[in-house]
């Protein structure tokens, strides 16, 4: 655990979903409040995280 926050984020898998890689790191970022401001716009990728998913997530954890 890191922060608090779960190392394993919970999100779906879609076809076409944000690069989990870039997601993993931000949601790093995030958990130690060191993350930017606003989140990155995500890079699209085969098989990567389901993107509402993703977002309401990070709307979440910035809100609280």
């Amino acid at each position: 655990m890191t922060g608090g926050i779960p190392e394993f984020w919970g999100f779906d898998i879609a076809r076409r979903g944000y690069d989990r890689e870039q997601v993993d790191a931000y949601m790093r970022l995030l958990a130690a409040g060191t993350a930017p401001t606003a989140p990155p716009a995500f890079d699209l990728a085969r098989r990567g995280y389901d993107r509402s998913q993703v977002d309401a997530r990070i709307a979440e954890l910035r809100s609280g």
